[in-house]
């Protein structure tokens, strides 16, 4: 009898350790590759962590890595972003909502001598929606300069893109793709506060594949821009979750 007794308890307290493990909450990263035309390579780190709450708690970091960002001569330093959010899925799960707020470190928007931790505040949301018709992704965010001072030359950035797609099958979606970047509020130019990078306009071919991986490519048109960029552009990404 005793040892019915200390079997029954060692089984309670392994369906309680079961328990346990089901309930835990899961932690996903992901990472993103890409290639712009004009503002260069940048991969991109995502993470999420699940609550009680009926949202996730998602983190991100992207390392603009153009080049000329860092030269000492010329260039406006790394620029580094890091940030934090909050997502929801919505409308059943297709519908995913995730603002949020990031901030930059370098030297690329106050144009000082050196690093600055925090040069910016970057309030962002990106959002999709997938369903058996549609596949839409689009994401928004204002780089606000925050360490400008009587020997800084500070100036914001506005980023924009949209990727609005038809599902041809279950692993191609064909649709078309925007994207403009421009800088706003330079204050060391009187007459031009705004400055248009590039306001690109095409299609875009995405490739669905297992596990979750994703490959874009997008390429068209540039319709404005105020620097002296190429007319066409292209953009490749690849979504790799981890």
């Amino acid at each position: 009898m005793k040892k019915i007794a200390i079997l029954i308890f060692a089984l309670c307290i392994q369906y309680t350790f079961a328990q346990e493990e089901k309930k835990e909450k899961k932690a996903k990263f992901a990472t993103k590759i890409i290639q712009n035309s004009v503002a260069g390579f940048s991969p991109i780190f995502f993470g999420s962590f699940e609550t009680n709450k009926n949202f996730d708690i998602t983190i991100y970091s992207v390392f603009w890595t153009n080049t000329s960002f860092g030269t000492i001569e010329s260039g406006g330093d790394q620029l580094l972003e890091t940030g934090v959010g909050l997502g929801f899925k919505l409308a059943g799960g297709n519908w995913f909502l995730n603002p949020g707020v990031g901030f930059a470190h370098g030297k690329f928007l106050s144009h000082t001598s050196g690093t600055k931790i925090g040069e910016a505040v970057i309030p962002n949301t990106y959002t999709a929606y997938h369903d058996d018709i549609f596949d839409i992704e689009a994401y928004i965010a204002y780089y606000k300069s925050i360490r400008d001072g009587d020997a800084t030359s500070s100036r914001d950035l506005f980023l924009f893109w949209a990727a609005p797609g038809i599902n041809v099958s279950k692993r191609l979606v064909i649709g078309a793709f925007f994207e403009e970047l421009a800088f706003m509020n330079l204050e060391n130019d009187d007459v031009n506060k705004n400055i248009q990078v590039y306001r690109y306009l095409g299609g875009s071919v995405k490739l669905k594949l297992d596990n979750g991986i994703a490959f874009r490519l997008s390429a068209g048109a540039n319709l404005v821009t105020d620097v002296g960029a190429s007319d066409e552009f292209y953009k490749v990404s690849a979504f790799i979750p981890l």
